[in-house]
């Protein structure tokens, strides 16, 4: 690996100087993480990897992949771990970014939502640096989507269909999207095993609020054909914008 192992450890000494012990435990709590917190908000938390990453910035792009992997390997807090998986949309990082980077960053990505295992790291990858590479680079993000889409984890699973959930326009491909809740939906042989799961179930739901947004006869038209597969959750979660828009609602 090519991580910067001094970077590493300038930013962590930077994360570990504005720890608020009385901040942790409310946060471990709220998280159920078995992982402590050292008690740093989200912004404060941006504000001191990004003053870390101007200082003196990650030199390349297998750099920035491996010491993502690295820190997030290292972590003791879970805040290192927002970091690591920060770390490409970061200036002067995201000029890093390139269809070069994918191969090295796409297993990074995945390593941290399944081994993360948790909603607060599957959903912050998924929205964020997974939905830019796949709004810049679909030709080699899809084929990923679907094999996740299809696989044994729940994380990569539940990140497959809500990467998409912030495409708009063009940039947004309903076919792929369809094609990665399915797997998820009914009592196949590839479902059953997620019949059960609140975070598929809930997510299904959200993925397909967001696209109420846009297309709204679209959703309820799919809500009615897999009416007998999709839970109650995800349809009332799928439905529930429209509801609220609904005269007399």
């Amino acid at each position: 690996m090519a991580a910067d192992t001094a970077f590493i450890a300038r930013l962590r000494a930077a994360l570990a100087a504005q720890a608020d012990p009385a901040q942790a435990g409310p946060m471990q709590a709220y998280m159920k993480s078995a992982q402590p917190f050292l008690g740093i908000a989200a912004p404060a938390r941006r504000r001191i990897a990004a003053a870390v990453i101007r200082a003196q910035p990650l030199a390349d792009a297998q750099t920035l992949a491996d010491t993502m992997q690295a820190l997030w390997q290292a972590a003791d807090f879970r805040e290192e771990r927002y970091v690591a998986t920060e770390l490409a949309r970061v200036p002067p990082h995201t000029k890093l970014l390139s269809l070069a980077l994918v191969p090295m960053l796409m297993p990074v990505l995945e390593m941290m939502i399944a081994s993360g295992a948790w909603w607060d790291h599957c959903d912050g990858i998924s929205g964020n640096t997974l939905a830019d590479l796949l709004r810049r680079w679909p030709g080699d993000i899809k084929p990923v989507l679907r094999r996740w889409s299809r696989g044994p984890d729940l994380w990569l699973r539940r990140a497959s269909f809500l990467c998409q959930r912030g495409l708009k326009g063009a940039d947004f491909d309903a076919p792929l999207f369809y094609e990665t809740l399915l797997p998820s939906i009914g009592s196949g042989p590839l479902a059953a095993p997620f019949a059960g799961e609140f975070f598929i179930r809930k997510g299904i739901g959200w993925a397909l609020r967001e696209r109420s947004y846009a297309s709204p006869d679209e959703v309820v038209a799919f809500c009615d054909e897999y009416a007998g597969q999709l839970s109650a959750l995800s349809v009332r979660e799928a439905l529930k914008a429209l509801r609220r828009r609904a005269p007399g609602s």
